[in-house]
């Protein structure tokens, strides 16, 4: 019965371990795709009147136009959810809804990370290699580093030792009552 006990609580414990390291990242992927698919809805139950509207040729290409995927194109820069969309076969119409929260996130999110992280230095390869270059094949002498040897002169002169000899010291005193 103890080793039954040993082991239940022993799965229970990994599994909270697991649920701990994993399942936050699992409930709150679930949570984003709830709240996208409601977003959806919302944004598919919004009347025409309020939408903005774009008319794209499919013949000619659109230089403001670029599709970020199914559900989000930008136009001259803007960043639009897509409500509905509809091809005749010549001319996309797209029924969009202005997303300004989602622009302004994005461009802190830039902003953060590029303060965060600069930008590197242009031409980094050449000047890593200037630096390789300069610092491994120089011809140039290091004039601090001389070779001077001096001679040390040392004398040793053997004397015999002439002390006392040694002798075995005497326990310590022990305290009687």
């Amino acid at each position: 019965m103890p080793k039954a006990f040993l082991k239940i609580s022993s799965l229970i414990l990994c599994g909270l371990l697991i649920y701990n390291s994993l399942g936050y990242f699992i409930a709150l992927s679930v949570m984003r795709l709830a709240v996208r698919h409601q977003k959806w809805a919302q944004i598919a139950s919004i009347p025409d009147h309020r939408l903005t509207t774009f008319v794209f040729s499919k013949n000619k290409p659109n230089t403001g136009l670029k599709i970020i995927n199914t559900r989000e194109i930008q136009v001259d820069g803007k960043l639009y959810d897509i409500a509905r969309k509809t091809d005749d076969g010549k001319i996309i119409t797209y029924y969009c809804l202005y997303d300004s929260k989602e622009e302004k996130l994005i461009a802190k999110t830039r902003q953060f990370n590029s303060m965060s992280q600069p930008f590197p230095v242009e031409n980094t390869t050449r000047l890593i290699l200037d630096k390789i270059i300069k610092t491994a094949v120089t011809d140039q002498k290091n004039e601090d580093l001389t070779q001077e040897y001096k001679p040390v002169l040392t004398y040793y002169i053997s004397i015999p030792y002439s002390g006392p000899d040694i002798s075995i010291p005497v326990p310590p005193p022990q305290v009687t009552c």
